[in-house]
């Protein structure tokens, strides 16, 4: 039997239960030695558990099986397959210190009893291994060049150089004949802690399989060949996590084989990087929770540098084939709104007061060319601007009435919204000044829900933080595109009183939703953060094909030395030449577009609403829009 590998990175702090079936299953040919290592506590220490000749099961198997207490996001395991002896020293994973943390590397495959030869590590090196195998070889050798480059870490290294060094190893070897390939081979394991690199042999002899899952899981004990592993701890039931194996360990969709010579990075719970495919591994999910087939706003959660034009005209909704592109990104376009909303009732109404919040922004990044309210029984109405500056009108109508219908027309100018350039680089925590706390406090406050529960999705939030490094900008980019690709868009999931932490636990629900739980992860991180209402045109040439049939909601994010900016996590995108802007507030009830009272009568409700965006001065394209 040969060895097995396996990496996991989860998007915050796990314990999965880990059972070597080497000792307990009957059916294997031979016990597996085998090696464990984790970050307790995600610090920079690693923890090492070995057993280079597991007969049975032992006091150190039951420690991974039912010690709740290691919690990590990185975990490595090798085990060996193999009954000859092994000694501590020369099993996997091995461990080294440098730059301030410790170094984690597993091998499976064969490098040459040369390699010494080959790749000499010198008198003065910094790394020399304690073993006399060739893996712990490689793995000084790797450190030596990583110190050499200057790098601290392995995100410093660069993709590109870290995969040409696994290449060369994975090219060593004495030829068999004249012509013939190397003989060496083997797959690569490699964590500082924050990412894992995982290097797929390219001589195929050594394969691996990726899978990276999202809650709901759909089970939670993964059975593999020589181990088990185990995630229904009810702490861990809400993690994404990201496998690397041998082989697979569920018969579950979503298992792909690496190419070989591929290499890939995976850090908190997502894919980052492929020597294949680049950045975008992890496709949206469509409605339905499969996989969407169409290309996607880039998953590239740790880039965010400067966007091509055309990238730059897809995020601000610029269709595609438009030749005005540059007019329309300095000038706007002008789109026109007709939103009617009817509501009947099987008993009159005799006496009812309302408020309607229908008229669009109109600031400097957005112009009113017209607009015009009908409104229809008449009655007694008032203009008002309530305490966030939203236009609104009250009105009170006096008269029985079984039928209220109310058509607003509205024709804006959408100007593009000014690039994100902060006078220096934000990085997360924010620190406020006391009067600029008092003045955003209604914005930082989350929503009151159970310290359990408020507990949770601080852990989740944080896993953006710690995966970007802090970056203010990068952590609101990965957050957008994340809610986006992981949570199933699913009318009618969800009611208007559903919690932010129930659509993190169920992944699925509409615009109000998204944005609810992009507010609440903001406000978590001490990112001040409103609920927008609005309008998005539907007619862009976008991969999603979900059509917004009535109002639209996103967030907007008040970033430091730029101001508010919008993020609509609904479609992975920023807010620009799409959205137009109406009400906004601390949450929906702040900024819905109707409300009111009835004082008698008006049993039976039922409410029927219509909206339709448009360019102006373009014709609409058909069959592709977005979710709204």
């Amino acid at each position: 039997m040969s060895s097995h590998l396996l990496a996991m990175s989860f998007d915050t702090g796990s314990s999965p239960s880990i059972t070597l079936k080497a000792g307990r299953d009957k059916s294997l040919d031979a016990p597996a030695g085998w090696g464990f290592a984790w970050y307790p506590m995600d610090d920079a220490a690693a923890t090492v558990v070995k057993d280079p000749n597991a007969t049975h099961e032992t006091p150190l198997t039951r420690v991974l099986r039912d010690w709740d207490r290691f919690r990590s996001s990185v975990f490595l395991c090798h085990s060996h397959g193999a009954a000859k002896r092994v000694t501590q020293q020369d099993t996997h994973p091995f461990q080294r210190s440098w730059a301030g943390r410790d170094w984690i590397f597993a091998h499976s495959g064969d490098l040459g009893r040369d390699l010494p030869e080959k790749l000499p590590l010198g008198e003065d090196a910094w790394f020399e291994p304690v073993g006399r195998t060739d893996s712990e070889h490689a793995f000084c050798w790797l450190l030596g060049q990583i110190r050499e480059s200057g790098a601290r870490t392995l995100g410093e290294v660069g993709w590109e150089r870290l995969h040409a060094w696994m290449r060369e190893l994975n090219d060593l070897g004495k030829p068999l004949s004249e012509g013939g390939e190397p003989t060496s081979h083997g797959s690569f394991v490699l964590s500082d802690g924050h990412d894992v690199v995982a290097y797929c042999d390219a001589r195929g002899k050594h394969p691996f399989h990726r899978i990276r899952r999202v809650p709901p899981h759909e089970r939670y004990v993964l059975v593999g060949e020589q181990l088990v592993v185990d995630v229904s701890s009810p702490y861990d039931v809400n993690r994404t996590m990201t496998i690397v194996s041998r082989t697979p360990l569920s018969d579950e969709e979503g298992w792909e084989p690496l190419a070989p010579g591929e290499m890939i990075v995976m850090r908190r719970g997502v894919f980052t990087w492929s020597s294949v495919h680049g950045t975008a591994l992890d496709r949206p999910r469509t409605p339905t929770g499969s996989v969407a087939t169409e290309s996607q706003p880039p998953a590239d959660i740790r880039g965010g540098r400067a966007q091509a034009a055309s990238e730059q005209s897809r995020l601000l909704g610029v269709p595609r084939g438009q030749t005005r592109t540059r007019d329309v990104l300095r000038d706007g376009r002008i789109l026109t709104v007709e939103h009617e909303t009817i509501y009947r009732y099987e008993e009159a109404v005799e006496l009812s007061t309302h408020v309607f919040r229908l008229h669009p922004v109109h600031d400097l990044g957005q112009d009113v060319l017209d607009y015009r309210l009908e409104i229809s029984p008449p009655g007694a109405a008032r203009r008002a601007e309530d305490v966030f500056g939203n236009q609104m009108l009250q009105y009170k109508i006096e008269r029985p009435y079984q039928e209220l219908w109310i058509r607003a027309r509205s024709r804006v100018r959408v100007r593009p919204p000014e690039p994100i350039a902060p006078l220096k680089r934000a990085t997360l925590p924010l620190v406020w000044m006391p009067w600029q706390r008092q003045m955003m406090t209604p914005y930082l406050l989350p929503p009151e829900l159970p310290e359990t529960q408020l507990q949770e999705l601080s852990e989740y939030a944080m896993s953006f933080a710690l995966r970007n490094d802090y970056d203010l900008v990068e952590t609101l980019r990965d957050l957008n595109l994340s809610i986006y690709r992981d949570f199933a868009y699913q009318p009618g999931a969800t009611m208007l009183e559903t919690s932010p932490f129930v659509v993190y636990v169920e992944r699925r629900g509409v615009c109000q939703d998204f944005a609810n739980l992009f507010i609440c992860l903001c406000r978590l991180l001490n990112v001040p953060a409103r609920y927008r209402v609005g309008y998005i045109f539907t007619g862009a040439d976008y991969a999603n094909q979900i059509q917004s049939e009535a109002s639209h909601a996103w967030a907007e994010v008040y970033l430091p030395n730029v101001g508010w900016r919008g993020y609509d996590p609904t479609n992975g995108i920023m807010a620009g030449l799409d959205h137009v802007r109406v009400a906004h507030g601390r949450n929906y009830r702040d900024a819905t577009p109707t409300s009111g009272t009835l004082f008698r009568g008006g049993k039976g409700e039922r409410l029927e609403a219509k909206v339709r965006c448009e360019v102006e001065t373009e014709a609409p394209t058909e069959g592709a829009f977005r979710r709204g």
